[in-house]
C-alpha cells in the first residue's frame, strides 16, 4: 500500500461559478471580507492491490489565530465586526469600496450595514474633495484644482466630528 500526500488549490468555486452564471451575485460579496479560507486541500490517495482510494482533507491554515471572529458571517457588519475608527484619511481602506472609476459600490456588494455605507461614502468624498484620492475619482470632477471654481479650488481639510454631527441630525429626524 502506498500513501502518497499532496496540497493542491480548491478550484471547486471557480468551477461552480462558470457554470451558474450570475457572477455579481456570487463573486463579490465575497470578495470584501475580513479573513480569507485557506483553500489548501490534503490529498491522501491509498492504493491497494485492486482498489485506489483518493481523499480530499481540508488542510487548517497555520495563521488561523490571527483572523477576525465573527459570529454570523451572513448578518453581520465586517467594520461593525472589527470595530475600526476608519477616517477620511485612511485612503487604503476607503479604495476597498470603490469601483476603478472612482463611485461607491453598492451596499449588496460590500456587505456592509446601513450605518456604515452611508459612513463610508461621506468619508470617500472627503478623501475625494481634499485631494487625497486623485486617481479614484469619477469623471465628471474636475481633478485639475486650477479648474475648479470659487472656494473649490483651494485646498480642503475635513474633521470626522463633522460626520457625527450629521448623523445626530439624522438620528433625531428619522427617530432611530
Amino acid at each position: 500500500m502506498a500513501l502518497r500526500i499532496i496540497n493542491i488549490r480548491n478550484l471547486s468555486p471557480l468551477l461552480n461559478i462558470s457554470r451558474t452564471g450570475p457572477i455579481i451575485n456570487e463573486i463579490l460579496p465575497k470578495c470584501i471580507s475580513t479573513s480569507i479560507p485557506n483553500f489548501l486541500k490534503e490529498i491522501i490517495v491509498n492504493e491497494s492491490e485492486k482498489l485506489t482510494t483518493v481523499e480530499g482533507n481540508y488542510v487548517t491554515s497555520a495563521r488561523s489565530q490571527y483572523l477576525i471572529n465573527i459570529q454570523d458571517e451572513n448578518t453581520t457588519c465586517p467594520l461593525t465586526a472589527l470595530n475600526l475608527d476608519i477616517k477620511h484619511t485612511d485612503v487604503l481602506i476607503l479604495s476597498q469600496f470603490l469601483r476603478d472609476d472612482g463611485c461607491m459600490l453598492p451596499r449588496r456588494v460590500t456587505g456592509l450595514s446601513l450605518y456604515w455605507q452611508r459612513r463610508v461614502a461621506y468619508l470617500v468624498a472627503m478623501a475625494q474633495k481634499s485631494g487625497l484620492m486623485p486617481n479614484l475619482t469619477p469623471s465628471n470632477s474636475k481633478k485639475d484644482p486650477r479648474k475648479r471654481f470659487g472656494s473649490r479650488k483651494y485646498n480642503r481639510y475635513f474633521d470626522e466630528k463633522t460626520l457625527d454631527a450629521w448623523e445626530e441630525l439624522d438620528r433625531r429626524k428619522y427617530g432611530n
